[in-house]
């Protein structure tokens, strides 16, 4: 495994080993064979229960859950829709903010290289069509370089425009 497929492995370890952080105590684990008896008492628990009981704490945490998941979901389904109809923000969105959102692997690389206030994309005034256009199809350090195939020349005109919205001059 070379290094560079190795840092966005170690920096999305890290980020979930941060999210379990918050928890004060730590639960035991189960060994193997009582993970079947535990699967066994949550499936009859569930089918034992009342279907409108939304008085419990965990019932309704559960509830919250699941109508949280489909709000992101919504939401999603209306960024790729955006994106479908040649929206640049939508279009960003769909195909970069995975690594380059708060605490993606590609934000956190770059606050390392520029520091934090250069670290988000969106945010940079600094940057140039022809740059982002290079920077996407060769790639740079971690970045991989993206084929025509993932991101089309069309949603890169588009990327380039979103990204270089906040210039005073655009392209340099």
């Amino acid at each position: 495994m070379t290094v560079r497929a190795f840092v966005p492995f170690l920096a999305c370890a890290v980020l979930a080993l941060a999210a379990c952080g918050d928890k004060e105590t730590s639960e035991p684990v189960a060994e193997p064979e009582e993970m079947s008896v535990l699967a066994e008492t949550a499936s009859t628990a569930e089918t034992q229960a009342e279907p409108n009981n939304t008085s419990g704490d965990a019932h309704g945490a559960e509830l919250t859950k699941v109508s949280s998941q489909a709000a992101a979901a919504e939401q999603a389904k209306g960024v790729f829709k955006r994106a479908a109809q040649g929206d640049a923000e939508a279009v960003y969105l769909a195909n970069c903010q995975y690594c380059h959102i708060q605490l993606g692997p590609g934000t956190i690389t770059l606050s390392r290289r520029l520091g934090p206030e250069e670290a988000l994309l969106a945010n940079r005034t600094d940057l140039t069509e022809g740059y982002v256009k290079t920077v996407v199809r060769n790639g740079l350090n971690t970045m991989p370089a993206l084929t025509r195939v993932e991101v089309s020349d069309e949603e890169l005109e588009l990327i380039a425009a979103y990204l270089t919205r906040n210039n005073n001059s655009g392209e340099e």
